[in-house]
């Protein structure tokens, strides 16, 4: 669990336009949910966002084979697209062809001048959006595919989002939106776009506010998975 915590960035950076808090827990000693950054040129910042399937040790070993690659990546990961079929390509050559093991991911490079963020989906939960402007909630789903480490031959198509001062965006892993109570029911979207509903929150409220609801539909049932959110609150 320490040196799966070690490939984590040991800290957030400062982006102009930008804020940033993140939560990270597994629910065994080690896990599958992987989230990066990566310093851009041009000032850019990319964000990574994954989920092993399954859990424990096994897709703890995954996460970390996904970060290798991802960290190998020979250029700078300015493309989302590129980014995402670089790591599928590598995974089914050597990883998962023959464990039925995936890995669902979102990458974003956000440009702070423009406040673009452009992004490309692997079968990952897409970012919930709220826009404090109008009042709006929405997701990230302008594109998609299936996860990593299925089909060497799927290519990934990006698509651009224009952000504006004052949106909420959480990117998280499907053990937040999963979480359930003692009745077996699941906390879903509807909760967590009232969980992230007051734009007075930074970056690290919005958090807290989600963990708080998480903890209180759950009534004390443990996590059956693992809970990664990264909330950005754009200025």
């Amino acid at each position: 669990a320490r040196i799966q915590r070690s490939l984590l960035p040991a800290k957030l950076p400062k982006i102009p336009t930008m804020q940033l808090a993140v939560y990270y827990e597994t629910a065994r000693r080690a896990g599958g949910d992987y989230y990066d950054l990566f310093e851009l040129p041009d000032g850019k910042w990319g964000l990574l966002i994954a989920d092993v399937s399954g859990h424990g040790t096994p897709a703890a070993v995954i996460m970390a084979v996904t970060h290798s690659i991802a960290h190998s990546f020979p250029n700078p990961p300015c493309c989302p697209s590129q980014m995402l079929n670089y790591v599928n390509e590598r995974l089914c050559n050597a990883y998962t062809s023959d464990n039925s093991t995936f890995v669902t991911a979102f990458y974003g490079v956000y440009d702070p001048d423009s406040r673009q963020l452009s992004y490309a989906c692997a079968g990952h939960n897409p970012p919930r959006l709220k826009r404090c402007a109008d009042g709006s909630v929405f997701s990230l789903d302008g594109v998609g595919g299936i996860p990593l480490g299925i089909d060497e031959g799927e290519r990934y198509e990006p698509i651009t989002q224009t952000l504006q001062a004052g949106d909420q965006v959480i990117f998280y892993t499907d053990g937040i939106t999963e979480a359930m109570n003692p009745a077996g029911q699941l906390f879903g979207l509807e909760r967590l776009d009232a969980a992230i509903e007051d734009c007075n929150l930074f970056a690290s409220g919005l958090i807290k506010s989600v963990l708080d609801a998480v903890d209180e539909f759950s009534e004390g049932r443990p996590a059956d998975d693992d809970r990664t959110i990264l909330t950005a609150k754009i200025s």
